[in-house]
């Protein structure tokens, strides 16, 4: 059964059971999710409202496009959710590799080698999605129905959240990653991201804040 077609409940006990996955990876995903479906909430109190049609055809048009923008970001995110677990039980899977022979000493590195890589992809596009839809909540905010600025906050704080999540995520499988070239490019990746997105979550917040004052 897949994570994502649990109830709440179930979901809840399973990520606190004594199981390493899902973890951090599965939630920061989830995160990402419920702040994309908060924009889509917003985008619905929004769009054909009077003051909606007060605004130019081309914002009008701009803004259902990047809606649907937000509609395509959470199915990637829920499908993350799955993959991130199932990428980390593949880096468990090879660790339990036999390694007797020299033979089998040499396939289970090249095996947890090719496994980190893939537990290293799924929270960096994670990361990169966050960044993506928190780098549309300029024309959101600017444009919505003001009743639902405190939605609005709360979604660029869990696209904040689902973004250094992946990050924090990335990070700790570079540990195991052997190819030095390829960790130096990735933390590379990861620093311009985590920028970008802190930047991003204090000048958004302060925007917020400022018309809820």
């Amino acid at each position: 059964m897949k994570l994502v077609d649990y109830s709440i409940n179930n979901f809840l006990e399973e990520l606190a059971s004594k199981s390493p996955a899902p973890g951090g990876g599965s939630v920061s995903a989830l995160a990402g999710a419920n702040a994309a479906s908060l924009v889509q909430m917003v985008a619905n109190l929004t769009v054909n409202k009077k003051k909606f049609k007060t605004l130019s055809e081309n914002i009008q048009k701009l803004y259902v496009d990047e809606t649907k923008a937000f509609k395509n970001a959470n199915e990637q995110f829920i499908k993350y959710i799955d993959e991130d677990t199932l990428a980390f039980n593949k880096v468990m899977a090879a660790f339990k590799m036999p390694k007797t022979t020299e033979e089998e000493i040499a396939k289970r590195k090249e095996a947890i080698e090719k496994a980190t890589i893939d537990s290293i992809k799924v929270p960096l596009e994670v990361a990169k999605l966050s960044l993506k839809m928190m780098e549309k909540m300029d024309l959101i905010i600017e444009n919505s129905n003001k009743n639902t600025i405190s939605d609005q906050g709360v979604s660029i704080l869990l696209f904040h959240t689902a973004c250094i999540g992946g990050v924090l995520n990335v990070k700790i499988n570079l540990s195991g990653l052997s190819q030095k070239k390829l960790v130096s490019e990735y933390k590379n990746v990861i620093i311009d991201i985590e920028n970008k997105i802190n930047k991003l979550k204090i000048d958004l917040l302060e925007r917020i804040n400022n018309l809820l004052n």
